[in-house]
This record gives structure tokens, C-alpha cells and sequence, in this order.
């Protein structure tokens, strides 16, 4: 008996001294690979992070791109050329000044890629040349700015179509930063409108409406379209060209969209509308000479020339003035006088009127009204004017403005005064039904623009206005605070002319976009 027991014991301990061992074999295990996949994991954030800093970097060498090509366009948008350049001599980043395409040696000795003759020569040279420059401008902390995404520096070199640019991500010389450079192209080349009617928010078209091209063009060229919404009062408006919106709202319907499929709305992508600035139309136009010649009508109640290097340059420039306030005030200039006017808003606002005198006399020319409202409730009596643009200019462009509105009721337009322009306004503009602009003789086509920066507003008489419609909906200020509530079109007849030439600055468009490597 005591012999089976003590066989039991041993087998029992023997058991216990396995289970020992499967329960270290085991931990030793589970460690294991716990270690491996604590590893992997951390591997993993660690790759993953470094994967978001490469993407970021480009990302933020892109951002500097963005700015170059803006302040390239205001810069042409205000002397014609492309003048912009970084950096420069008026630039925070000034510890480097000029940096030339053509013959600015690196800081590391490569030559500048324009210094060769042979093109894929020079080629071979700009990368290192690039990479050169921008590592050089970091070390130049007023050179580098900072960004959400990280650092970056960039530079345009003098004259010439091109911008270097280099992010760091998450920021130059933190732990694990990534850098990625790029080179980017543009070309500046003319904003061309396809649509009788363009406007960046809604517009409401009204059922005497109607939208057609001009003889002998095809009817179909003339469209209709919303970056918000288009929406239909009273009816059956008519339109020939196809009727679109990028909007969501509900679709509406004519049985006179007449390219329309069963008449509705069809939805279609943004399309851009530049940024509409009356006072680009100064820079560009008021030196080259235009048809009935160019006049400021100053907030002062001053009308001068366009000498100097901005709109109403005062006493202190040469020739600039054509009218002191006190003249105008007495007898007017060239059929406009001057006023202070309340507007919706409660401000007061410099106010030029049109009078008969203007269609009477026929004082063309254009009339560029700076800080204030253009006014036409004259007689329309006489004779189309030969060729007038009227532009206005509010006193700031954001979206508090005062003046920059037109509000015209009688004065007809034969011809433009600046290329392809009936008006331009920063605010608003309002045209009543006993107006017309531009003709139609015997398929000769004089046709302009009308262009808002806000709302746009046009009746117009029965023989309406040859040209295109734009409304910038750049601001929107509440019901009852601006000239324009919305964008409407109410009965006038809209003969839309395909091959007008555009009168916008040309628009920056970049033709090459490059990552650099090494």
C-alpha cells in the first residue's frame, strides 16, 4: 500500500515540474511577442509620422508658391507687368537682394541655369542652384516664415516667369523634419467669360427676360450661369443658351431654356470669376489713351487727369486738376455734378450725377468715380453718348464699403470708351428700364461688360444691352444696406456678343508645377 502512494507522489510532482515549465514556456512566448508587436507598433507611428511630415513639407512648400503667384497677380493687376520680385530691397526678407535667373551665382558657386546658351545645360545647373539659394535664405530668419504645417522659404527671381520654393515639416531643424523644394512656372494670359451671364451667387431671372446672341452669332453660345443658384419670377423667362448652377438648391424650370433638356436647370462645376476691382481698370487703361479721354471725378469734388501714380493725384502733381470742387459746384464738369448722398447704409458718400448735358453735348469719355456712387436719372433726350465707360471705385474693398456703386437709369451708350466696358463697379450696380447699350448694325457689333463686384441689377429698355453680365458676389451685405439686395435680371434683352475681348487683367495660370530631388 505504502509503495503505491509514494508512485502517485512521484507522478504527481512530475506533473507539477512540466506545468512549471509550460507556464514559463509560455510567458516567455507571450513577451515575445508582445515585444514584437510593441516594436512593430512603434515602427508603424514612427513611419506613419515621418509619412505625414514628407507629405506636409510639400504641402507647405506649396503654400509659399500660392503667395508668390498672388502678390504677382496684385502687382499686375496694378502696373501691367510682371514687376514682382523676392526678395528684394522693400521686402522684410532683404539680407539677399535680386536674385537673377540669369547671372546670380549661387552661394555655393553653381552658376545661374540662365548664364548658359544651351538650355538643357543650364537644366542640369538649377536644381543645385535652387536648393542652394533657399538653404541660404533660411539661415536668414527675417527670409523664413512659419506655417501651421511647418517652415518654408521661397524666392522670384528678377524677371522671369518662375518660383522656387522650400518647406520643412514639422519645422526647420526639429527632430525628424522632412524637406521637399519645388519649382513652379506660370504665364499670365486673358480671363475670357463664355456666358451672357455669370454670376459667383444666385440669380433670379425674371419672365420678360431675354438672353440671345447677337446676330449673326449662334444663339446657343448664349448661356446662363450661377456659381450658386438660379431661380425663376413670374414665368417663363427666355433663355437660348443652356441655363446651369453649381448650387444645391431645388431645380427650376422655363419652357424657354430652350437648350435646356425639359427646360430645367442643369447642374454644372464652379466656374471662376475673377476678382473685380474698379481701380485695376486705372492702372491698366488710364495712360494709354481712350476714346473721349480718361476723367477722375475725386470724393473731394475735384475732377482731375491721370497723371500721377494713383487715381485723383491733387493740386500737388502738375495738370492734375480739370475742375477744383468749387468750379464743379458752380457749373458742374462736362455735364456731372457733385454731391453727398446717404445711402442705404446711413453713409455718407461722395456722388457724381450725370445730366442731361452728358447725352446732349455728348461728352464721351470714361469717368472714373474714386471713393464714391455713379447717378444717371438724367433726360434721354438726344443722342446716344459715342463712347462711354463709367467706373467706380469704392473707398476700401472690404465688405463695409462706401461707394462704388453705378445706379443708371437714362443715358444711352453707343460705344465703349475702354475696351469692351459699359461698367465696372466695387459694390453694386442698378440699370433701369429706360436704358440701352451698344448696337447692332447690320451684324457690326458693338457690345461691353457690366461688372459687379457685389450685385448686379438690370432692367434695361427693349433694345437692351449688347455684351455679358458679371456679378463678382464678393460681398453681401443685409437686405435693405446696399444699392442691389441680389442678383436680378428683370426684362431686360440681353444680346450676348461670344467674341468680345475681355476687359479683366490677364489672370496668372501656372503651366508647370516640379518637385526638385537630392
Amino acid at each position: 500500500m505504502l509503495g503505491w502512494f509514494l508512485r502517485r507522489r512521484r507522478g504527481r510532482d512530475d506533473e507539477a515540474g512540466l506545468g512549471l515549465i509550460l507556464v514559463i514556456g509560455t510567458s516567455t512566448v507571450v513577451t515575445a511577442l508582445m515585444i514584437v508587436g510593441t516594436t512593430m507598433a512603434t515602427r508603424a507611428l514612427t513611419g506613419s509620422r515621418l509619412h505625414v511630415s514628407f507629405e506636409s513639407a510639400v504641402a507647405t512648400a506649396e503654400t509659399g508658391i500660392d503667395g508668390v503667384l498672388a502678390r504677382t497677380q496684385n502687382a499686375y493687376n496694378h502696373t501691367g507687368s510682371d514687376s514682382y520680385q523676392y526678395p528684394s530691397t522693400s521686402s522684410p526678407c532683404n539680407g539677399t537682394t535680386g536674385i537673377n535667373w540669369t547671372n546670380s551665382t549661387a552661394p555655393d558657386g553653381t552658376p545661374a541655369p540662365g548664364s548658359f546658351a544651351n538650355e538643357t545645360t543650364g537644366l542640369t545647373y538649377e536644381r543645385a542652384w535652387a536648393k542652394s539659394w533657399l538653404l541660404t535664405l533660411a539661415t536668414d530668419s527675417s527670409c523664413l516664415t512659419h506655417a501651421n504645417a511647418g517652415d518654408f522659404v521661397y524666392f522670384k527671381p528678377i524677371n522671369h516667369h518662375t518660383i522656387y520654393s522650400m518647406g520643412w515639416s514639422p519645422g526647420l531643424g526639429k527632430a525628424e523634419a522632412k524637406m521637399r523644394y519645388l519649382k513652379s512656372e506660370y504665364l499670365f494670359t486673358p480671363y475670357a467669360p463664355t456666358n451672357a451671364i455669370l454670376t459667383q451667387g444666385n440669380v433670379q431671372l425674371d419672365s420678360s427676360t431675354t438672353v440671345q446672341s447677337a446676330p449673326p452669332n449662334d444663339n446657343a453660345l448664349a448661356s446662363v450661369h450661377a456659381n450658386g443658384n438660379v431661380t425663376v419670377d413670374n414665368g417663363n423667362p427666355t433663355v437660348y443658351g443652356p441655363v446651369s448652377q453649381s448650387g444645391s438648391g431645388s431645380a427650376t424650370s422655363s419652357n424657354k431654356f430652350y437648350s435646356n433638356t425639359g427646360g430645367n436647370v442643369q447642374v454644372n462645376a464652379v466656374q471662376n470669376v475673377p476678382f473685380v476691382d474698379a481701380t485695376t481698370y486705372w492702372y491698366k487703361y488710364s495712360h494709354v489713351g481712350v476714346p473721349g479721354g480718361w476723367y477722375d471725378l475725386c470724393a473731394d469734388g475735384s475732377a482731375q487727369a491721370p497723371v500721377g501714380s494713383a487715381p485723383c493725384p491733387g493740386a500737388a502733381t502738375s495738370g492734375a486738376i480739370l475742375a477744383t470742387a468749387a468750379e464743379v459746384q458752380a457749373s458742374g464738369f462736362r455735364g456731372w455734378t457733385f454731391s453727398h448722398v446717404t445711402d442705404a447704409a446711413g453713409n455718407s458718400v461722395p456722388t457724381w450725377s450725370a445730366t442731361s448735358a452728358v447725352k446732349q453735348n455728348g461728352y464721351s469719355g470714361t469717368y472714373f468715380v474714386n471713393g464714391g456712387d455713379a447717378v444717371d436719372h438724367a433726360s434721354n433726350s438726344g443722342a446716344d453718348v459715342p463712347n462711354l465707360t463709367i467706373l467706380a471705385a469704392a473707398q476700401s474693398m472690404d465688405c463695409f464699403k462706401i461707394g462704388g456703386n453705378i445706379n443708371w437709369d437714362q443715358i444711352d451708350i453707343a460705344a465703349y470708351s475702354v475696351r469692351s466696358t459699359f461698367m465696372v463697379a466695387d459694390q453694386d450696380i442698378l440699370t433701369g428700364s429706360n436704358f440701352h447699350a451698344g448696337s447692332d448694325v447690320n451684324g457690326s457689333i458693338v457690345s461691353g461688360f457690366f461688372i459687379a463686384g457685389d450685385q448686379i441689377g438690370m432692367q434695361t429698355s427693349s433694345t437692351g444691352a449688347y455684351g455679358a453680365v458679371i456679378a463678382g458676389d464678393q460681398c453681401d451685405p443685409a437686405d435693405g444696406q446696399s444699392l442691389v439686395d441680389f442678383n436680378e435680371i428683370k426684362n431686360p434683352s440681353i444680346y450676348y456678343d461670344p467674341n468680345a475681348a475681355t476687359p479683366f487683367v490677364d489672370i496668372v495660370n501656372t503651366t508647370l508645377w516640379l518637385e526638385f530631388t537630392g
